[in-house]
């Protein structure tokens, strides 16, 4: 066989290899792309739903029902991490835990962020140390007039 064949035989074959590779590492990211899409909805919904338990004046059974249905459904998208630390935050905030405390909360809901963020993959990194967060439920009016009133 002539050179010129073996060479153009190689060369298409190394196209079409190139063309195979990158066209399955453009899945393989799309995939990754429309899972992370899928987990942030699904963990706006939680969060909007955990906002809504500590706003003053909302519908309580509303609020925990979809609590309840964002916390049941996000176990299709989470990873282990995730789940857990919710797990956790909601044994530490269920009526049924006599045992629960406004710092128990706060590190629970703190931790459960921290692995949402981490499974989100964000381009940046936190420092679960100083990491600071709370839930902010009042509502602004009776806030600022119990500020106020002090």
């Amino acid at each position: 066989m002539d050179i010129a064949v073996q060479v153009a035989i190689i060369s298409a074959a190394a196209s079409i290899i190139a063309g195979l590779v990158t066209f399955v590492l453009n899945k393989h990211a799309e995939r990754k792309d429309a899972l992370q899409l899928r987990k942030l909805e699904h963990y706006k919904i939680l969060l909007s739903a955990i906002s809504n338990l500590a706003i003053d004046g909302e519908d309580r059974d509303e609020a925990s029902k979809n609590f309840a249905q964002a916390s049941n459904t996000i176990a299709l998208v989470a990873p282990q991490a995730v789940i857990t630390a919710l797990m956790d935050f909601h044994d530490e905030v269920s009526p049924s835990n006599v045992n629960k405390t406004l710092k128990g909360e706060q590190e629970k809901l703190i931790k459960l962020l921290l692995e949402l963020r981490k499974s989100l993959d964000l381009p940046f990194k936190d420092h679960p140390q100083t990491f600071s967060f709370h839930l902010i439920g009042a509502n602004p009016r009776r806030y600022i007039n119990h500020r106020n009133n002090s």
